[in-house]
């Protein structure tokens, strides 16, 4: 599955809204121009799932969340939510980057992540601060990881 969602990165959005699953999912979409680059944002509410496009709607980057408040199942089959660090380490292998638990006086806790640099895209995978699984998978182009 994460090949299946890295495939998306770099193409227009449509290739992603006329496909299975999403084709079938409510979402919203909104146009920001008043930041340094455009962007289109399409939200997927009942699902636990967003994607951030350029302006030429192009998608950029993909959340997936399991969290308290959205959640997309139990993940993509071959990185289930279910996993710890050290069983996304393994099947990933070694992080290019790395951060531990961050206590923000006014945000609250987040816990550590992993980055996991690939040819054209980049996985970008936090933890629950309270425990030590998955908590949410960002999946980037190459040309968008900050």
């Amino acid at each position: 599955m994460i090949i299946n969602l890295e495939k998306y990165l770099g193409k227009p959005a449509s290739n992603m809204l006329s496909d299975a699953p999403f084709k079938d999912w409510v979402f919203e979409r909104t146009f920001e121009n008043d930041l340094k680059e455009s962007r289109i944002d399409y939200v997927f509410p009942q699902n636990g799932l967003d994607f951030i496009c350029d302006g030429d709607d192009r998608v950029r980057t993909i959340f997936l969340y399991s969290d308290d408040h959205r959640c997309v199942g139990k993940g993509p089959v071959d990185l289930p939510f279910s996993l710890t660090r050290q069983e996304v380490i393994e099947r990933l292998g070694s992080p290019s980057k790395s951060g531990g638990l961050v206590n923000d006086p006014i945000l609250g806790d987040f816990g550590g992540w992993d980055r996991f640099s690939r040819l054209s895209s980049s996985i970008h995978v936090e933890y629950s601060a309270d425990s030590d699984r998955i908590n949410k998978i960002t999946f980037m182009r190459a040309d968008v990881v900050p």
